[in-house]
């Protein structure tokens, strides 16, 4: 309904109050249920559980390693790396990676450049795009056609001669420090 007041205008419709109706204990109950949006509470920061696949780290192209390398994960190297790499897991040797010393590990994969010898307890594939100059000791070695490969292979079904050299290098770690003289004692002794 409109109401014209005197000047001839029209005035704003009026609006009727809304009667609110009573509501059924059913009706209140499912107004109650509605979802309500909240924000979300801050929590602690949830331990992760040790990841089922291995884990693989990785030297980069531009990273250059000097000394002694240990790991107990997968291991790319793709850098320069000079010293030697005792790994208990897969190791790889990228195309773009280079390696001077020996190399220690349950497979051994090369792909670049090695100057030293492989030790595995598992397999050594030497790829097409490598370069090997050193010798191999593992149970299982591949060289691909096209590999540059300069050196001796020595198969044993268990990778004894990886555990004898070690073996060896252990027990001369251990040995005493010989002196300069003692050297040439040892040395004349030997020769009579």
């Amino acid at each position: 309904m409109l109401n014209a007041n005197s000047s001839g205008r029209t005035a704003a419709p009026e609006i009727a109050p809304t009667r609110v109706e009573p509501r059924t204990p059913q009706q209140r109950a499912a107004e109650s249920r509605v979802p309500e949006v909240r924000a979300p509470e801050p929590r602690a920061p949830e331990a992760r559980a040790p990841e089922a696949s291995p884990r693989t780290s990785v030297l980069g192209p531009t990273l250059r390693f000097r000394g002694e390398l240990s790991a107990q994960e997968d291991l790319i190297v793709q850098g320069s790396v000079e010293g030697s790499i005792t790994h208990t897991q897969s190791l790889t040797v990228g195309t773009d990676g280079s390696m001077k010393g020996d190399i220690r590990a349950r497979v051994i994969v090369i792909d670049g450049k090695v100057e030293g010898d492989l030790y595995a307890t598992e397999s050594v594939n030497i790829r097409a795009t490598a370069k090997v100059k050193g010798n191999v000791f593992a149970p299982r070695v591949g060289i691909a056609e096209g590999a540059f490969f300069q050196g001796q292979i020595e198969m044993q079904p268990s990778g004894a001669a990886v555990q004898e050299h070690s073996a060896r290098l252990r027990h001369a770690a251990l040995a005493p420090p010989v002196e300069g003289t003692a050297v040439d004692r040892l040395l004349s002794s030997n020769q009579s």
